[in-house]
């Protein structure tokens, strides 16, 4: 009993003097646009909180759109620091205010800062439990990806098919050991692929979830929305009611190939690129001296 109380206090010790550093991208190939990088970067540790988004589109003349934004929770305090690097500014906003585009509801908000928000808003990043994956997100992805596969065959003849495969050998993807679920909805005109790598659990990102939400208001968490889908959105898409056993596993990866003259996208993919703790570093959870601060007036942010 003794040994075991030690063990607790030993690893309780540890986890103190560590942060949790999450990385996903999510890339977007779109007829009218080419190439479209979003990377999403969330380090936590208890009672901290940081989170900040970058776009990047591939092709020169989006590249005023690009730029990276955050927001940060320290102790102390009840209110959230955001910034824009891109600018060199910060700000602070009150308990349950959004500070992520908040500078752009200035008077003198710029056309390309209001083209930056509406694309970054389109292509935003969430940080959300797996509950509320499960229900409220969810239930958006199958609207987005579910309307997609329904574009893909829109006016097709035939009945897609559907195979899934799942394969026995292991792979190693950004680190992780996945397994791989390959889902093909197809028919002699269109085509639709999705790959997916998944593990059996994410134990360190449920343990970045559970201090976010110790750190930050739930009404702030949830104005993220994380653009992850799986092959059950799709298959949503071929038939309401088509009846497939979810498969069981936390996907790390992802990749939707399309192979028709009908979607407005050529490829997507989802990865998790980083999962680790890292020693605690408070400076971490700082706005570089360097950043000017402008005010923020509540009244602005309504």
């Amino acid at each position: 009993m003794r040994l075991a109380s030690i063990l607790f206090l030993i690893s309780f010790s540890i986890a103190q003097d560590m942060q949790v550093k999450y990385v996903v991208a999510y890339t977007i190939d779109v007829n009218w646009g080419g190439e479209i990088e979003t990377v999403s970067e969330i380090t936590a540790a208890p009672g901290y909180a940081k989170y900040s988004g970058r776009l990047n589109p591939k092709r020169w003349i989006f590249r005023i759109l690009g730029g990276e934004r955050g927001m940060i929770k320290v102790p102390g305090t009840e209110n959230i620091m955001g910034y824009n690097a891109k600018r060199k500014r910060y700000w602070v906003t009150p308990p349950g205010e959004f500070p992520l585009f908040a500078d752009m509801d200035l008077g003198g908000e710029q056309e390309d800062e209001t083209e930056e928000k509406e694309e970054s808003t389109e292509i935003s990043i969430t940080a959300d439990t797996e509950e509320k994956e499960k229900e409220g997100s969810r239930s958006v992805r199958k609207n987005q990806f579910s309307e997609l596969t329904e574009n893909v065959f829109e006016n097709d003849d035939d009945s897609p098919q559907v195979e899934r495969i799942l394969s026995d050998v292991t792979e190693i993807i950004n680190g992780f050991r996945t397994n791989k679920l390959t889902t093909t909805i197809s028919t002699k005109s269109n085509k639709l692929i999705i790959e997916e790598w998944m593990v059996d659990g994410l134990p360190l990102r449920d343990s970045l979830y559970s201090y976010l939400f110790a750190a930050i208001e739930m009404d702030t968490v949830e104005n993220f929305n994380f653009p992850k889908y799986s092959s059950h959105d799709f298959l949503r898409g071929v038939d309401s009611t088509y009846a497939v056993e979810r498969s069981e596993g936390e996907i790390v990866m992802a990749k939707l190939t399309i192979d028709s003259d009908n979607g407005w996208i050529q490829w997507a993919l989802f990865e998790i690129r980083e999962l680790y703790t890292v020693p605690f570093d408070a400076l971490s959870f700082t706005i570089p001296e360097e950043y000017e601060r402008i005010e923020i007036k509540e009244e602005e942010l309504e």
